[in-house]
């Protein structure tokens, strides 16, 4: 086994507020996942940032959210990390899925929209892709295109994540 980091990042935005409004993550300040590989971070963006191409997955700098009140870490024993990086490097350069939150959304008001699978990512869709390739076994029953940062992180802690 290998420890990942996984990070979690929230805010005070109006965006912010209704992520985690929708997501039922009101009491925990969640609405934004990422993973900590290649000495940097895997994230997944609607907007862009540094040298991104347009809104995807990308990687960023690591010290991106250090000293931000509003991020979480928590560490993760996976089996697998080689199948992480693998996988994280075939996600680079996907397009974020500005659907998939909305569908998210519409699942969690009990609506079913159609997922498009990896053509497109958001932040915790991609992170659980990430986390299952490394052979762990989050939000399990769900499509990752379902999975909000809350879930994930709630899930995480139910394997025995440890916040750092």
């Amino acid at each position: 086994m290998t420890t990942a980091r996984v990070g979690f990042a929230g805010g005070t935005t109006l965006l912010d507020k209704a992520i985690q409004h929708i997501s039922g993550g009101d009491y925990v300040d969640i609405t934004h996942a990422f993973i900590y590989l290649f000495g940097g971070i895997v994230e997944a963006e609607g907007v862009k940032e540094y040298t991104d191409r347009y809104p995807g997955v990308w990687m960023h700098p690591a010290e991106k959210y250090e000293n931000d009140e509003h991020v979480k870490v928590l560490e993760i024993d996976v089996p697998d990390i080689r199948a992480a990086r693998r996988k994280a490097m075939e996600l680079i350069g996907t397009p974020y899925s500005y659907h998939g939150c909305l569908e998210a959304a519409a699942e969690l008001a009990g609506l079913d929209l159609p997922a498009d699978g990896e053509l497109t990512v958001m932040c915790s869709e991609t992170v659980t892709i990430i986390l299952r390739a490394a052979g762990l076994d989050v939000c399990s029953g769900m499509e990752p295109d379902m999975v909000t940062p809350v879930m994930l992180y709630e899930d995480l802690l139910q394997h025995d994540g440890r916040i750092v």
